[in-house]
C-alpha cells in the first residue's frame, strides 16, 4: 500500500506540473518548407491567426520562437510584426534577433544535436486594443533573399506577470 501511495503523489504531482499554463494565451509554431524562409516570395510572411484576446485591460508578453540548424544562413534575424486587432487597427515594429553571442561563437538557444532552439521576448507588458481575435504577421527583413537553416517560427502570447 505505501508503494502504491507514493507512486500516485508522484504522479499527482508530475500532474499539477504539466496542467495547463493559465497564463497562456496563445501558442503556435508554423513549419517553414524546405527550412526556407524567404524575403522577396510569397512564403516571407508568417500569419498567426485567431489569437483570441478576451480583457484588453490586461497586458500581455509576446513570444517568438525560433527553431534552426547550425547551419543557418545569418547570425542575426531581422522581421517586421504587425499586430491587427479585430477592428483592424494595425500596430507594426521592426525587430533584430541575435542568434549567437556578442563573440560571434556560440549559440543564444538551446542545442539538442543538430536543432538550436531560441525564445524571444518581443513585447512585454503590452496592451491590446479591444478584445477580440487577432492576427500577428511576421515578416522576414532579412538581408539575404531566403533565410536557410529555420525549421519553425512560433508564437507565444502569455497574460504578464506583474509581479516580478
Amino acid at each position: 500500500m505505501k508503494k502504491f501511495l507514493k507512486i500516485f503523489s508522484l504522479l499527482l504531482i508530475l500532474a499539477s506540473f504539466s496542467s495547463c499554463n493559465k497564463s497562456q494565451v496563445y501558442k503556435e509554431f508554423k513549419t517553414l518548407p524546405n527550412m526556407t524562409w524567404e524575403r522577396i516570395e510569397e512564403g516571407k510572411t508568417i500569419t498567426f491567426n485567431d489569437i483570441n484576446i478576451e480583457n484588453e485591460e490586461e497586458v500581455y508578453d509576446i513570444s517568438l520562437h525560433f527553431r534552426h540548424t547550425p547551419y543557418i544562413t545569418e547570425d542575426e534575424i531581422k522581421f517586421k510584426i504587425t499586430i491587427i486587432s479585430p477592428s483592424k487597427i494595425t500596430r507594426e515594429s521592426v525587430h533584430t534577433v541575435k542568434l549567437k553571442d556578442k563573440e560571434g561563437k556560440e549559440w543564444l538557444g538551446e542545442a539538442l544535436g543538430d536543432i538550436i532552439d531560441l525564445e524571444v521576448p518581443i513585447k512585454t507588458f503590452f496592451s491590446f486594443v479591444e478584445r477580440g481575435n487577432y492576427t500577428i504577421e511576421i515578416v522576414n527583413m532579412c538581408n539575404k533573399y531566403q533565410l536557410q537553416g529555420i525549421m519553425e517560427l512560433g508564437l507565444e502570447v502569455n497574460k504578464s506577470d506583474l509581479d516580478r
